[in-house]
Parts: C-alpha cells; sequence; structure tokens
C-alpha cells in the first residue's frame, strides 16, 4: 500500500473549540471577524487524566511568538479558520461542530462524511465519536483519499500554570484522537495535447465495515493526538499540544510535536465579545479582592555586596515592613518598619554589608500581604 505523510504537514493548523465545565457554542464557538495570536512552545506531555489535576506550563521555551490563527466566512458560506497557510472548512449543525475539510497551496481535500469535532454542550466526562472520509489532490498530480475515526473527549479537569507565571482555576481538558488510514493514487494523463481527462475522485460515503477493514489491516495507518486546555470565560483555548502518530505494523512513533500557548489577554476583549466579558466580570465579582494583591516591586542589585535597593509600587495607601531573614533557620537580621505611604512609587535601600555571605530571603510586607524575594549576598 502506498501511503502519503502530506496530511502531517498541515495538521498543526487544526482548530477547535472545547472550553471549560461546560461548552456551549454561545460561549465556544468560534466565530468570524475573531483572530488570535499565539505563541508555538516546546512540546510537554500533557499529563494524566481525571480531576485536580495539576498542570505546570511554566518555563517552557517559546519558538514563535507570533503564529496567528483567524476566521472568516468562507466558501458556500462556511466558516473558514486560517492558519498555518492553511484554510479549515467547518460548519455548526444542530449544535454539533463539523469539519468538512482543508485546502492549502499544493493539497485540497473535501470530506464526503465530515469529521464530528465535538457536540455542544459538553462537561466533564462527555465524549463524542464518528467515522469519516474524504478525497482530494496534491499538487494536481495525486489523487488523496482518507478515512478513519475521529473520538473527542473532556477527560480532565483542574488549574494551570501558564508560562507566563500566572495560573488559571477551573481548566477543563479536551482530548482529541485522530486514526487515519491514507492512500495516494497517480493521475492519468493523456500523452496527447487537448485531449482526455484526469481520473475523478471518488465521491462515494465509505461503509463503515470497509473503514474498519482499513484501520484493522492497512500496514501503515497515522495518527494524530491533541489536548486542548479551556478556561470559562474565554471563547478559545489558553494552551493546546498535538502530536502525529505513525503506526506500522503494530509499532506506534512519533512523527513530530508541538505546543501552543494562547496569552488570555490576546482573546479575553476579542471584538463583539460581550457574552464572555460578563462571565468574566462576574467571576471577579464573585470573590473578595484587595487591591494590594496587585503590589509591584523590583529588587537590585542581585547578588549584592553593600546596599540593596528596593522600588515598591503601591496600589493603595499600605504600610511598609522590610525583613532579612536567613534561609536555613528563618533568623531575621534585618527588621524595619518603613511606616505608612501613599499610593504610587517608592524607593528604599538597605544596608547589608555586615551580613555573612550567603543566601537570605528578603521579606516586602504591604499591610498584611506578604511578598519574598531570594537575595545572594557576597
Amino acid at each position: 500500500m502506498k501511503v502519503s505523510f502530506i496530511f502531517f504537514f498541515w495538521i498543526i493548523g487544526v482548530s477547535s473549540l472545547f472550553a471549560q465545565h461546560n461548552l456551549r457554542s454561545k460561549y465556544n464557538m468560534f466565530r468570524a471577524g475573531d483572530e488570535i495570536i499565539k505563541q508555538q512552545v516546546e512540546y510537554k506531555d500533557p499529563g494524566r487524566a481525571g480531576e485536580n489535576v495539576l498542570w505546570d506550563f511554566g518555563k517552557l521555551k517559546s519558538l514563535n511568538d507570533e503564529y496567528k490563527l483567524s476566521y472568516i466566512f468562507g466558501k458556500d458560506s462556511l466558516l473558514t479558520g486560517i492558519e498555518h497557510q492553511t484554510r479549515y472548512y467547518y460548519s455548526l449543525s444542530n449544535d454539533s461542530l463539523l469539519l468538512w475539510g482543508y485546502e492549502n497551496y499544493t493539497t485540497l481535500m473535501e470530506n464526503k462524511q465530515p469529521e464530528l469535532q465535538l457536540r455542544f454542550p459538553v462537561n466533564y466526562g462527555d465524549s463524542t465519536f464518528c467515522y469519516y472520509n474524504g478525497n482530494g489532490m496534491y499538487c494536481n498530480h495525486l489523487n488523496i483519499s482518507a478515512m478513519g475515526t475521529f473520538t473527542s473527549k473532556a477527560d480532565a479537569h483542574g488549574m494551570m500554570i501558564l508560562p507566563d507565571g500566572d495560573t488559571l482555576k477551573n481548566v477543563i481538558r479536551v482530548r482529541t484522537i485522530k486514526r487515519i488510514a491514507e492512500k495516494t493514487k497517480s493521475l492519468y494523463i493523456p500523452l496527447w495535447w487537448g485531449q482526455g481527462e484526469v481520473e475523478n475522485i471518488e465521491n462515494q460515503v465509505v461503509s463503515t465495515d470497509s473503514i474498519n477493514s482499513r484501520l484493522s489491516n492497512d500496514t501503515i495507518l497515522l495518527g494524530v493526538e491533541t489536548y486542548r486546555w479551556y478556561v470559562k470565560g474565554y471563547r478559545y483555548p489558553i494552551f493546546e499540544t498535538v502530536k502525529s502518530i505513525t503506526n506500522k505494523q503494530g509499532q506506534e512513533r512519533t512523527f513530530f510535536d508541538t505546543a501552543f500557548f494562547y496569552p488570555p489577554q490576546e482573546h479575553y476583549y476579542l471584538e463583539d465579545g460581550e457574552d464572555n466579558k460578563k462571565i468574566l466580570e462576574a467571576q471577579k465579582q464573585g470573590k473578595k479582592y484587595n487591591p494590594l494583591q496587585d503590589v509591584k516591586y523590583n529588587v537590585y542589585p542581585n547578588p549584592v555586596n553593600a546596599t540593596l535597593n528596593i522600588e515598591i509600587f503601591l496600589p493603595v495607601e499600605a504600610k511598609i515592613k522590610l525583613q532579612v531573614c536567613s534561609v536555613a533557620n528563618k533568623s531575621v537580621y534585618i527588621n524595619e518598619n518603613k511606616g505608612k505611604f501613599v499610593s504610587g512609587n517608592h524607593e528604599f535601600q538597605l544596608d547589608v554589608s555586615k551580613l555573612p555571605q550567603g543566601f537570605y530571603l528578603l521579606n516586602i510586607w504591604a499591610d498584611n500581604y506578604l511578598f519574598d524575594e531570594t537575595i545572594l549576598k557576597q
């Protein structure tokens, strides 16, 4: 059997819509006119499934800071996602999100049986399954046929640490697995000028028995495993991992893997996003908030020889206290009550010249809020 890997060079761009706790089309269906700038980052294992999971995506190296994703209405009035120089064609029918195919400069693929990407609403534990098949063309020289299964499941929920250091609670994760039996076939092109026609691409719907037979008997199968993390109030995912797999006679091998971080601020207030904005504002109002949570500070130099400079921004009036403690036994070497200060920027200096060399903990108190920083005395 002849197998083409063309599909893998474009699968990164497949978009999705899943969300947090309760996914609803009103809040989580992508919309024509939206544009997202996400960051491609190094891949990290998505971790376990289940409840109360902690995902730490901090300290991941950025590979591409501006990876654009946008949506428009395309051909046949289908909603079109544009990413990685590829267009993906979707429709929403009876709260079922369907993928009808994709195309780019080299490849055209049309699904005769669409992929059921998601069925709204979705809660933790919900899943969908479908068979699909499609046909297409590569560089006007090869016919492509692909068939298989597509499974999605909201398999985990918990909290996550983002690459920028922020933490988000009430996160739901959706896992999708696409299994692909694919083959290519040369087009017949006559040798004489202006006569004949190329072989037609098949248009029939393939039976589930035929798809199962291909998945069971083909010597090489392709697969794509995608995880997406969503938070209530944000229409698009916050984090995403993609891994493509080849299965040759039962032996799986990773073909490539990557990950994407969608900075929340990039799609917090999308144009006309009033529904999601109301959810986010309601969440903020529902929890106790103290402006001192937003204290900002800077400490330099670090390492320090004699004088430690401390800059503090206060969002509201507060009392400031500075402490220098040993890391090992918490002994307090410096304890200075600076007094009450109005909102704004304030600068302080601490003389640490008499402290022995080593690591210390600088405690910054703003009323009852504590911020700390490790410093090295040289």
